[in-house]
């Protein structure tokens, strides 16, 4: 049986429906923009077991980290992110990192021992790029349209300085720690507008 835009045969309500489902089909192929996201706020659960080393002890935690993104129509972004971990401590909750950034523009970034940080968004993807006083961070938020609407994947890396100097900051808990290796566990991401919040 012909099928698309161009059967005739099916009656009047059958091929409007035809017609819906073809346009909705191509709508869910389009590239999600910018401008899809102004307005938006980005959720996202990361968890991490990360190998530390501090004062030359080693140690593993389990970190969660809950983003809060929120897209602004004047090209900033709001971030907030709370930190929990898990490790030889006992479950330790960090003070909320917040601030608002430029897209595309570099800023002073004072936790964690401080660096630099810049969003930017490229091919779908919001990139958030983060240094330490040794070694870099990065989150990527990658965006999807589907029949659900709009939706994400997130991913981090750590990366070493010049390839082979160590990734090191300031705990949020006191003193200087160094991330000898950092895994991503299963994490999840959502997209919502702002005004469900």
């Amino acid at each position: 049986m012909p099928s698309g835009r161009s059967c005739y045969t099916l009656s009047r309500g059958s091929s409007s429906l035809l017609l819906l489902a073809t346009l909705s089909a191509e709508a869910f192929g389009e590239t999600v923009t910018l401008g899809d996201l102004t307005g938006m706020v980005v959720e996202a659960n990361i968890h991490r077991h990360q190998d530390m080393r501090r004062e030359g002890r080693s140690f593993s935690i389990e970190a969660h980290q809950h983003w809060i993104v929120g897209v602004n129509a004047d090209n900033t972004i709001d971030v907030t992110v709370n930190t929990t971990i898990r490790g030889p401590r006992g479950t330790q909750k960090a003070p909320p990192n917040t601030g608002r950034h430029t897209l595309d523009q570099a800023r002073e970034i004072r936790n964690r021992g401080g660096g630099q940080g810049v969003w930017n968004f490229a091919g779908e993807v919001l990139h958030f790029t983060r240094t330490f006083p040794s070694g870099a961070y990065r989150a990527h938020f990658a965006f999807v349209r589907s029949e659900a609407g709009i939706t994400c994947k997130v991913t981090e890396a750590f990366a070493r300085e010049d390839g082979n100097r160590p990734i090191t900051m300031q705990s949020p808990f006191g003193g200087q720690v160094t991330i000898v290796d950092s895994k991503q566990k299963p994490s999840d991401c959502r997209v919502k507008s702002s005004k469900t919040q």
